[in-house]
């Protein structure tokens, strides 16, 4: 049996509504299921197991949850069932199809869901690098496993070369706005593929990306996906000011990943401290 789990992401382009809501994300989740003639269970964690054919598909609606309590955008969980077309389940895509699409995301260490049999590499004790393929619209994020491997006949180190091809492809079309705030650079990243801002510190790339704003090692905060800001090393006072935004953001994301504070150096990774949560 092959079996996958699904993180799914509501972009930016799925919008927003300012509309009162009064049933849950998982009301709405279920309800838009059962129009739809598909079947599923929950698990005592929550999470929704869809069979589909000889496969057991798990979604996780943790983001989709965080969103829904943001936004009240019901629609949106609408358009999120509407993504999940059985079509694309009932067979795992082709190496060739999926090659191209070919990222690794940032996430924290602490998902409901877990990670076994995930591709991935430990970033820092509370981070991991876990690689993923996107659907061609770029509105699905799918973790890759072992059994995908199998199926592609491809060997991890493949999909590690392909992912890292990828994002420095991203870098390269990344830019980083710098305002100055009394006398302190404050870089921002800025590209379009947004689910993939704060992921992009992981690229080898990502040194000649900032380095000539803000020399190298950097210090940044990632608190979501669609969001970063890089400091210079050398400036780790200003970091104080930023507590404030770093801890709204990583709230109100339906995708946070981190409160720390990481310097990102031709060594690595690393967290130097970490944002107290503001009451």
């Amino acid at each position: 049996m092959y079996q996958t789990l699904v993180i799914l992401s509501l972009l930016p382009i799925l919008g927003c509504s300012t509309e009162p809501h009064m049933r849950t994300a998982d009301e709405i989740y279920c309800s838009e299921l059962d129009k739809r003639g598909i079947g599923y269970s929950v698990t005592p964690e929550g999470l929704y197991e869809i069979q589909i054919d000889d496969q057991t598909v798990t979604v996780s609606l943790e983001n989709i949850r965080r969103n829904y309590d943001r936004d009240g955008d019901a629609d949106a969980i609408v358009r999120f069932v509407e993504n999940v077309d059985t079509d694309f389940f009932a067979e795992i895509p082709s190496w060739d199809d999926v090659r191209s699409y070919v990222r690794y995301s940032l996430e924290p260490s602490d998902y409901e869901t877990g990670f076994d049999d995930v591709l991935l590499t430990a970033i820092t004790d509370q981070l991991n690098q876990v690689f993923v393929f996107t659907s061609a619209d770029g509105t699905q994020i799918t973790w890759i496993n072992e059994s995908m491997l199998d199926d592609w006949g491809v060997t991890r180190k493949q999909v590690v070369e392909r992912a890292k091809e990828n994002m420095a492809a991203i870098v390269a079309e990344t830019k980083i706005e710098v305002e100055d705030i009394a006398g302190n650079k404050l870089g921002m990243i800025s590209t379009e593929e947004t689910p993939f801002k704060a992921s992009l510190i992981l690229s080898p790339a990502f040194r000649d990306l900032v380095s000539p704003t803000h020399g190298w090692p950097v210090c940044a905060v990632v608190p979501c996906r669609d969001f970063a800001y890089v400091i210079r090393n050398d400036n780790r006072d200003f970091l104080a000011r930023l507590g404030g935004v770093v801890i709204k953001e990583y709230r109100n994301s339906g995708h946070p990943i981190t409160k720390d504070v990481l310097q990102v150096s031709d060594e690595g990774i690393t967290a130097i401290g970490t944002y107290p949560e503001i009451e």
